[in-house]
């Protein structure tokens, strides 16, 4: 087995439950493969005169691995064809997973997922599994929260949790967006999941983006997994809002939030109200 072995690695007989042992094959937010060890955090791939080593994470430099062809289970390293097979997975934690800022935020099916929301569990492996890709944040969009009990177990490995109820096919709420926004921008690297990993994750990936400034249409919406008009409608009114937001928080006329005067009437001011005094006065004489 190719065992890490610093930013190294040799070949080793297997072993099992050794994670400098493990590869999991990761896709960034450029669509490109890699393989990362999960004891070392370090991908495989080629550096420098086309040496094949374990690279630093997140290296954007790196040459990633890339299948051979879409139906061989071997992968090559950029153009040097090294090949080598993977043990298969049965039965993933987080399905689907991916970094959508690598190293910051990330997607997925809920933990076990099988098809319904109420598959979602979270124990020692699935902690493992977040430990491992050092996500100390969960928002999910799961229409079922967490026990009480695995919400503790959590909190103590340091993983914060928010739940924000969302059902399939219904557009979020704008309080919702709120929610989302303020759990993820006051933690650290997050994980946002909802059922499948897909519509429910989309419409909060793509409010998290809106809210760091991108500019979204709706075919972006769509690439994220928002199917629904009412969803795009929703991230529009969203995307509209914080335009707004914005506006206002520009330096704002001081003169316009003065309180009024008592002071003096200006000049200008002065004839004007002396013609009301002689209508007034007019008036009152010709009562007389």
């Amino acid at each position: 087995m190719f065992t890490a072995v610093g930013e190294g690695f040799c070949l080793q007989e297997y072993q099992e439950g050794h994670h400098d042992q493990m590869w999991i094959c990761e896709k960034d937010s450029d669509y490109q493969i890699g393989m990362r060890n999960r004891y070392t955090g370090r991908f495989l791939g080629t550096q420098g005169a086309g040496r094949f080593e374990c690279i630093a994470p997140h290296n954007p430099k790196r040459r990633p691995l890339q299948r051979v062809d879409s139906d061989s289970p071997h992968l090559k390293v950029g153009e040097v064809a090294t090949q080598f097979s993977l043990h298969r997975i049965n039965n993933p934690v987080f399905r689907r997973f991916e970094w959508v800022i690598p190293g910051r935020l990330a997607r997925s099916s809920a933990p076990y997922y099988d098809g319904e929301d109420a598959d979602e569990s979270i124990n020692e492996t699935s902690i493992e599994f977040l430990n491992n890709y050092g996500i100390k944040n969960i928002i999910s969009l799961n229409s079922v929260e967490l026990s009480p009990r695995q919400r503790g177990w959590l909190r103590a490995v340091g993983i914060s949790y928010t739940h924000i109820k969302a059902l399939e096919g219904i557009a979020v709420t704008q309080e919702q967006f709120d929610r989302i926004w303020s759990a993820y921008s006051r933690a650290g690297v997050t994980i946002v999941y909802c059922g499948y990993g897909d519509e429910r994750t989309g419409i909060a990936i793509s409010a998290i983006q809106l809210f760091q400034g991108r500019a979204l249409d709706d075919n972006d919406y769509m690439e994220n997994g928002v199917q629904r008009p009412s969803q795009l409608v929703a991230l529009n009114a969203l995307s509209d809002r914080i335009k707004g937001i914005e506006s206002d928080s520009s330096p704002v006329d001081t003169v316009d939030t003065k309180s009024p005067s008592c002071t003096a009437p200006e000049e200008k001011e002065r004839p004007h109200r002396m013609h009301c005094d002689e209508i007034m006065q007019g008036g009152r004489s010709g009562r007389k």
